[in-house]
């Protein structure tokens, strides 16, 4: 399956990396290469990640690399791409800001 990043999932991702090029830059890159590589492993296993239990929605599922959470859109059909939703610290509710 074909999978797509959003708005405001790059958008997290751009601030992960941010933040870690101030507190620990040599780790950066390793760091944002894990997140995308977690997220490649979607496109031959989509149903990898589990029901966000913030949301009751079988859809809406998320994998976890270290502290962070990779929420994605599960769609019904296999011709539609799975969407990364947002990635977050997992300290933070779903949607916090």
């Amino acid at each position: 399956m074909q999978v797509v990043w959003t708005p405001q999932a790059e958008k997290d991702l751009e601030a992960i990396e941010d933040y870690f090029l101030k507190v620990a830059p040599d780790f950066t890159e390793i760091i944002v290469d894990e997140i995308q590589s977690r997220v490649k492993q979607l496109e031959n296993f989509p149903q990898i990640g589990r029901m966000v239990p913030d949301i009751y929605d079988h859809n809406i599922r998320e994998i976890l690399y270290r502290n962070y959470r990779i929420v994605y859109y599960l769609p019904e059909t296999e011709t539609d791409p799975i969407e990364i939703i947002t990635v977050f610290h997992s300290s933070k509710q779903f949607g916090e800001i």
